[in-house]
């Protein structure tokens, strides 16, 4: 068996991290390249940290972050920005919310204020406020009948139910309407405390002079303490469960099916990420399209993935087909799983594999942003800055038998959750071969 693949060179931009005196974490990494430079304030706490039935809060505190200070309101600060020809955003991810501007290096000491200023001085306007609802509301309502957000949103809502990963990071159309202003001003000062961020600064700028800068300007730190998330006690998985969301106009179903993860700090998450790539997230040489499109026919994209966060994440495999297929094609999805733990990949496949998530590693770290987030996500998943760096080489050392341990592990074909956007009274009595089901509006 070949064990050893050929290695991409791949070298990580240095980063430095001081601890500043003031208690401040701060990844730097000097890329002189272009005269541009990325900022990111990290906050480590998400959508996991949104109160029971306040879904989208730390989403929208987030973005009101960028719609006026108490020294500038919101169309100063949105002109200001644009005067320097920068770019001011923030949102919510699961675990970390982040609040990010870039522009021109020589004009990084006018961004740090700006981003100082946002952090430490947000007006909370309640006129920006009732806009930015209003607009998040006409979007959902806008949405809430696409298919493909419908079968998405179901999923992971009945997947994690229960926990802290039970609704859409932006809320939905049963809590946006209810959240007031004061709430969303009174969570951003609870909840993202400066002790609790670090800044990553990407780009062509001094490193020790924009260290002593931010020692001097931000808030001291008097101590760390563990980011408080809420309560994760997920539903153990109990055979093939399938919610149908019975839409009637449709022609073709939304599929989605699977059952939560490993978390991205997992021991086996590597080997799981060439194993599945082989399994449904490489394409055209991935085995479920191969069997579910070329060979069956029954739709024209097939992709499993596994997203990496904190806690356990979502394993999907997501696809559409006709409605007279829909049940065949689950049938097949299922076949081809419990197939390939039985059977495992081949060498090849393991050689393909690895060479393209090696090979497309660099492309990666293309763009300043690009670097940061890496960088982010190291941090906050508790992954280690080695991480980055040690990930060829890593990849390049899993072996046959680490994959089909990892898909052993950590596939359950025969507990799965099934959720099908579609014509539920077309296929109901199919899936009942399968185990429960639940019909939904």
């Amino acid at each position: 068996m070949n064990v050893g693949s050929p290695l991409r060179t791949f070298m990580l931009p240095k980063v430095v991290s001081p601890l500043l005196p003031n208690g401040l974490k701060v990844h730097a990494v000097l890329k002189p390249e272009l005269p541009l430079v990325s900022i990111h304030l990290i906050f480590p706490y998400g959508a996991e940290a949104d109160p029971p039935g306040k879904a989208g809060l730390s989403d929208l505190a987030a973005e009101m972050l960028t719609l006026g200070t108490q020294k500038r309101p919101a169309s100063q600060l949105a002109a200001e920005v644009d005067g320097l020809g920068a770019t001011l955003s923030a949102h919510a991810g699961w675990d970390a919310t982040s609040l990010h501007i870039s522009g021109l290096s020589e004009d990084w000491e006018k961004l740090m204020e700006l981003l100082l200023e946002i952090h430490t001085r947000p007006a909370f306007p309640l006129a920006e406020f009732k806009q930015l609802k209003q607009r998040r509301i006409a979007a959902l309502v806008q949405q809430k009948d696409e298919s493909q957000v419908i079968a998405d949103e179901r999923f992971q809502e009945i997947l994690y139910q229960g926990t802290p990963y039970d609704h859409p990071v932006y809320g939905n159309l049963d809590t946006l309407p209810t959240l007031s202003g004061e709430e969303v001003e009174e969570f951003y000062h609870s909840r993202f405390p400066p002790e609790e961020c670090f800044l990553v600064v990407v780009g062509d700028f001094q490193v020790e002079t924009c260290c002593r800068w931010i020692e001097t300007h931000f808030p001291s730190v008097p101590r760390r303490r563990e980011a408080q998330a809420g309560e994760f006690s997920p539903v153990s998985p109990s055979g093939i469960k399938t919610i149908l969301i019975d839409r009637p106009d449709l022609t073709q179903s939304q599929i989605r099916l699977g059952h939560m993860g490993i978390p991205h700090a997992h021991p086996d998450y590597l080997a799981f990420e060439v194993m599945n790539y082989v399994l449904g997230a490489g394409g055209f040489s991935s085995r479920l399209m191969q069997k579910v499109r070329s060979e069956r026919g029954y739709t024209y994209g097939i992709r499993a993935s596994l997203e990496g966060r904190k806690k356990p994440g979502p394993f999907i495999i997501s696809t559409f087909t006709p409605t007279q297929t829909t049940f065949p094609c689950v049938q097949e999805i299922l076949a081809v799983e419990k197939s390939f733990i039985a059977q495992g990949a081949t060498d090849q496949e393991r050689t393909e594999a690895i060479n393209f998530l090696t090979g497309s590693y660099p492309m990666r770290f293309e763009t300043l942003s690009q670097i940061a987030q890496k960088i982010i996500q190291a941090e906050v998943n508790g992954l280690g800055l080695e991480y980055l760096s040690a990930y060829p080489e890593r990849v390049s050392a899993i072996t046959l038998e680490a994959m089909a341990r990892s898909a052993r592990e950590h596939l359950y074909p025969e507990e799965m959750l099934v959720v099908i956007a579609g014509r539920a009274g077309k296929f109901q009595r199919q899936f009942e071969q399968l185990g429960a089901v639940e019909i939904r509006e």
